[in-house]
């Protein structure tokens, strides 16, 4: 049998334990290969107790190589840490990085003595050739879409052209995976769920969002009939009749998506699915027709990004929405039986504390006005590589210096390195952000585990208290929540 290759998720931090979805970008580029009989082999260090033990086993074995995918984040510290353990194990192993952070950094990326190539922007084609040049022992200085090291001098090649037609690509290899360890949202009955994502990039120009960099500020989709074949498989092959959808903005192409629901009602297929990433100018003009297709086809949930409530922010991080279209689309919304999340952002560079109550005060009143709403707060959280991130350094957020200092750069610690925030500020939106995945029992089938359901059940009067009133003095059950998350991860 061939050299194994060998693909790693990392961990990306305690919160994860509310569900793990499957290590989607690390089946995208397996699937290639795996159509063609080389020996891929994925390893998923959130789901094994023992991570460094099942390593071992597959690092005797002396694959061809490991490669990893890392978001900007407390990720890198875990990629970091399994690379370190693969040059300890033989520093002759080649350790590969892809996504979105050596997308946007290989340079930094490749000054780590423990990596040794980056792969930059999609990955499927890339991927291909780097397992044909290694196995052979030949040069990289023409694959495209890669930085690498050689005789310790780095190396960025051009960048690979995006791939134009998605359907020309195998199905995702789910037999390389145990896709009972994974979920994509929590059912009542406890059946097994998934996520994936039928389409890539987003053609708007939000100046936050990774997508306009990374994929070209484009939008490209599987058809609507390859969609279909895609879902049909999933179900007949792994019995899953639960079904995420993880694109970033799967909505994007209205005919796709309604021809994607006609065909799923052609086909009586008996599923429950959901959209993670749907605009709300597009559920706007979604009219009746649709939407009523849209639950009788199955769909029980649905995620939009509202950011903000106020026009000045929207208008900053150039969302394209206005405050009323928000008001409006949720009510219309409110007639239908689907849960709907809306997600928003505080803490952005020149936000006021009065824009801050106006979010909340957005947020307050779109669950009053949809029995079936919930939202969920984040703070803005400076990533490289796109509009704001410039925004932000003339505001004095500090730019890491080395490929370390970016795991700081996450929910928890990125207050720190928000120079714009005074002290109160900080503790509104941690309250705020901590409060609001607590605050509202609609968010509760989002978590897959009993005792978590627990734990909320006994939190949720107590968080829907702090959060209306934004009460942040004495924040104990949150650092009591942060202490049992870590320690149970």
């Amino acid at each position: 049998m061939s050299k194994e290759i060998l693909l790693v998720q990392p961990k990306a931090g305690a919160w994860e334990n509310l569900g793990i979805r499957p290590p989607d970008g690390l089946l995208t580029i397996a699937a290639i290969p795996s159509q063609r009989g080389y020996n891929v082999k994925i390893v998923d260090l959130r789901v094994e107790s023992d991570w460094k033990s099942v390593m071992k086993q597959h690092l005797e074995k002396s694959p061809l190589f490991v490669a990893t995918s890392c978001m900007t984040g407390p990720q890198i510290g875990y990629a970091l840490e399994l690379s370190k353990f693969v040059k300890q194990h033989d520093k002759n192993i080649p350790v590969i990085w892809g996504g979105v952070h050596p997308t946007f950094n290989p340079h930094q990326t490749l000054e780590n003595e423990n990596i040794d190539i980056v792969v930059i922007d999609e990955g499927d084609l890339t991927f291909v050739e780097l397992i044909e040049k290694i196995g052979k022992g030949e040069s990289l200085k023409d694959v495209l879409g890669i930085g690498y090291k050689e005789h310790g001098k780095i190396t960025i090649n051009p960048r690979r052209p995006l791939i134009e037609d998605l359907d020309s690509l195998p199905n995702l290899p789910y037999e390389l995976i145990d896709t009972k360890r994974y979920y994509g949202f929590d059912t009542d009955d406890d059946s097994a769920s998934i996520a994936f994502s039928t389409s890539r990039g987003c053609p708007f120009k939000c100046t936050f969002c990774y997508d306009t960099n990374f994929f070209g500020n484009r939008f490209r989709a599987y058809s609507a009939k390859r969609t279909i074949e895609i879902v049909k498989n999933v179900v007949e092959k792994f019995k899953i009749r639960n079904i995420y959808f993880a694109d970033d903005n799967f909505c994007t192409n209205l005919k796709r998506y309604r021809d994607i629901v006609d065909m799923l009602l052609q086909e009586n297929l008996d599923i429950r699915w959901g959209i993670s990433g749907v605009r709300m100018d597009t559920l706007q003009i979604m009219d009746h027709d649709l939407l009523s297709k849209t639950v009788k086809a199955g769909c029980t949930n649905l995620n939009s990004g509202v950011e903000s409530g106020s026009e000045r922010v929207l208008k900053l991080i150039r969302k394209g929405i206005t405050v009323q279209q928000v008001v409006d689309t949720n009510k219309k919304l409110g007639q239908y039986p689907f849960k709907v999340k809306y997600t928003l952002i505080s803490g952005f560079p020149t936000e006021t504390e009065d824009e801050v109550k106006e979010t909340v005060n957005l947020a307050l009143r779109m669950v009053k006005d949809n029995k079936n709403a919930y939202t969920s707060f984040s703070v803005y959280c400076p990533y490289p590589g796109v509009e704001l991130w410039n925004i932000a350094k003339q505001h004095g957020v500090y730019e890491p210096k080395s490929l370390e200092e970016w795991i700081n750069f996450n929910q928890d610690s990125v207050f720190d390195n928000l120079p714009w925030l005074d002290s109160k500020r900080k503790n509104m939106i941690k309250n705020l952000v901590f409060t609001s995945n607590f605050a509202n029992k609609n968010i509760k089938y989002k978590i897959g585990k009993k005792y978590l359901k627990l734990l909320f059940d006994l939190y949720y009067p107590v968080a829907k208290l702090r959060f209306k009133y934004n009460i942040y003095q004495f924040p104990v059950d949150r650092l009591m929540a942060n202490s049992i998350a870590n320690a149970l991860y």
